[in-house]
This record gives structure tokens, C-alpha cells and sequence, in this order.
């Protein structure tokens, strides 16, 4: 989401650098229907998990759509009952997936996600030279955590567009992404399914908190955003996400000029001196960027 003042401008300046270049794959189809980004998910060398992005639309005619998920030959899993959304899945070597959408027991779309095992690329040491043995560093060493509030008063979002019924998990449709400066690409970003946020309620506040595993010595711009990531590096500007009316509260809707967005963006780096970070962000009401006038 677009957040005020002059990160805001730094933000939209690293993200539009390949707004020319989102791939074709990030058209979705008419409603209703699921899709997985990244499938097959190829699983590196040494790993036995990874990550597919889910994302789907029941169309207005199924607001309380559910996504459901079949492992192998299993009993099929329920994920979660929202009409329109977006999760990311982990996913093992060696299974087959698929991802289904469905409402009232009555299938609506359905998609099969592949894990195979990436192709080694080691280099041998250069002649004469020996290389270093180096101790392997546990998953989870570096990583960034912290939150994103709102005040009650803004309500929680809805199950779907116009629907009057609050997200039984309203945590679902946030996601924290780390993005390359130089190309505004997407690194990484939250996981909802194997690491989701956490609610609470703190005061006259909602919180939810995130935690997210980074790459190493690798310098990051860390954003929050409501919907699809597959929009990257554009944003979702649903209505839904930031503008319509939400669930209870006294001003759950932004007022006339405003928008739903975000502040705390900042860059970041972890290395071995300073394996974890925090950030936070805030949700508030800011002015509409129309652009140059």
C-alpha cells in the first residue's frame, strides 16, 4: 500500500523501475478461479521444502468460497474460507498438490502444483586453492519481525468485496515483502500457511505480528501490503484493501480524499553481527496519490 510523505515517494521510485516489466503471467483470470505462481516449485540443492503462492477469486456469486488442499491421495485439508485472497503454501519434495476452490461442496476451480529438486551449480575451487570449511547456518538465523496495528475504529477487513460478514482471520491479508532496491522484485515475504501472523489486541489497538526469514548481506526494502502478491511490483489497489467501508468500528471507512496505507518502510540488512531486525509498520488513513498534477 502507498504510504505519506517521502518514503512513500522512495517506494513507488524502487517499485515502478519494472512496472513496465511484470510478467504476463500476472493477468488472472475472470472469477471464479485459483492460481499458483512459481509451479512447479523447484526446491534447491540441499533443501527438502519451498513455497507456492496461491491466490484466487470466487467471483460476487461465492463470497464464502473455502480453499481446500489434497496431498497425494490424503483426505483433502481446509485452509480457509474467504472469497478472494491470496496465501503462500509450503510445500515438500517428493508430494504432488492440489490446490482446490470450491463453495457449499460444489468445486469452482482447482490447480495442481509440482515440487521437483533444482539442478546443483557448484563451482569447483580454483586451482591450487582450497576452500574454506564453513559451518552451515541453521534456517531461521536471520530474519526480521515485528508488527502491523491498527486502531479499532477502523474495523476489520470483510470476508470479500461487499460482503458484511468481518475475515475470521483479518491477519490474512496482510504480507510483509522484502524487495530488492535496484530491481523492486520481490525477495521474499511472509508465509501465512507455515508461519502466519499472530492477532492480538492491544488497547485500543489490533495487532498482528509477522516474522520473516531474509537472505544474508543482502541489503532490503522492507514494505507491507494488502491482497495480491502476484501484483508485484504493483500493488493491489482493490477496493476492498483500500478504500470500501470494514467491519465494525466508528470510522471504518476513509474519509473523503483518503486511503487505507502504511508507514515504517525501511531498508535492512542482516549479516552475522546483527542476525535478526525489527520493524514495525502502521495502518492508517493517508491522503490519495493522484500522481503529477
Amino acid at each position: 500500500m502507498k504510504q505519506s510523505s517521502q518514503s512513500l515517494l522512495l517506494a513507488l521510485s524502487l517499485l515502478l523501475l519494472v512496472g513496465a516489466s511484470t510478467p504476463a503471467q500476472n493477468k488472472l483470470p475472470p472469477a471464479p478461479f485459483i492460481v499458483a505462481d512459481n509451479n512447479p516449485v523447484v526446491i534447491p540443492p540441499g533443501q527438502t521444502s519451498g513455497t507456492v503462492t496461491l491466490e484466487w477469486d470466487g467471483g460476487t456469486k461465492h463470497p464464502y468460497a473455502e480453499v481446500w488442499v489434497r496431498v497425494d491421495q490424503n483426505d483433502e485439508t481446509f485452509i480457509v474460507e474467504q472469497g478472494r485472497g491470496i496465501r503462500n503454501a509450503t510445500v515438500e519434495l517428493g508430494k504432488h498438490y492440489v490446490f482446490k476452490l470450491s463453495d457449499s461442496n460444489v468445486l469452482l476451480a482447482q490447480v495442481s502444483v509440482t515440487v521437483k529438486q533444482g539442478a546443483a551449480n557448484v563451482q569447483p575451487p580454483p586451482p591450487g586453492r582450497v576452500s574454506p570449511t564453513t559451518v552451515p547456518t541453521p534456517p531461521g538465523a536471520y530474519s526480521v519481525s515485528g508488527t502491523i496495528r491498527w486502531k479499532k475504529d477502523m474495523g476489520i477487513v470483510p470476508m470479500g468485496p461487499g460482503n458484511s460478514r468481518a475475515s475470521i482471520y483479518p491477519c490474512g491479508v496482510f504480507s510483509i515483502v522484502a524487495v530488492d532496491p535496484g530491481s523492486g522484485k520481490a525477495v521474499v515475504y511472509t508465509d501465512q500457511v507455515s508461519s502466519p501472523f499472530q492477532m492480538s489486541e492491544e488497547g485500543d489497538d489490533y495487532v498482528c505480528s509477522y516474522s520473516l526469514k531474509l537472505p544474508v548481506d543482502r541489503n532490503l526494502y522492507l514494505i507491507a501490503t494488502m491482497g495480491g502478491i502476484l501484483l508485484l511490483p504493483k500493488e493491489d489497489r482493490s477496493p476492498m484493501y483500500i478504500s470500501d467501508a470494514w467491519i465494525g468500528g466508528t470510522r471504518s471507512k476513509p474519509p473523503a480524499g483518503a486511503e487505507r496505507g502504511f508507514t515504517g518502510y525501511t531498508y535492512l540488512k542482516v549479516d552475522r553481527r546483527n542476525s535478526r531486525k525489527v520493524a514495525n509498520f502502521e495502518l492508517l488513513y493517508v491522503p490519495i496519490d493522484r500522481g503529477p498534477k
